[in-house]
């Protein structure tokens, strides 16, 4: 079972329901910007597959750049408070960051901005019980 695919379907859908009076979303993503399929195999590299099996590694590379209150938001019930472009760029290292747009071709500058948005959700997701799963 591909939980982490799962999530992400769920987070993605959810933020590409129209509000009313718009028009929905387009199918292709603009020029540069990763798919819902880039992003799911992105995502799974970060986390470690459809498992999520590097969500407490994940989790302690934000608390160690001095996000704990932020990731504490994310895995707790409750509202999640967000992250910034850069501080995704500082967690996960301009290189790292670069190599995962490139092999996507995708522009680094909109991944770091997608992941931001996403990342909180998708550890919210992953922690319903509002506690890291034990390993």
């Amino acid at each position: 079972m591909d939980i982490l695919g799962e999530i992400l379907k769920q987070v993605i859908a959810g933020a590409s329901q129209p509000a009313p009076q718009q028009r929905p979303a387009p199918q292709q993503p603009p020029s540069g910007m990763p798919s819902a399929d880039d992003l799911t195999d992105i995502l799974g590299q970060i986390f470690g597959g459809g498992q999520a099996q590097r969500l407490p590694d994940v989790v302690k590379q934000f608390e160690e750049r001095g996000m704990r209150e932020q990731v504490d938001s994310w895995v707790r019930t409750g509202p999640n408070k967000p992250v910034e472009r850069r501080q995704i760029e500082d967690v996960l290292g301009q290189r790292e960051l670069e190599e995962l747009a490139r092999r996507r071709g995708v522009d680094r500058d909109q991944l770091a901005e997608v992941l931001a948005k996403y990342i909180p959700q998708i550890i919210d997701e992953l922690t319903p019980g509002g506690q890291l799963p034990r390993r």
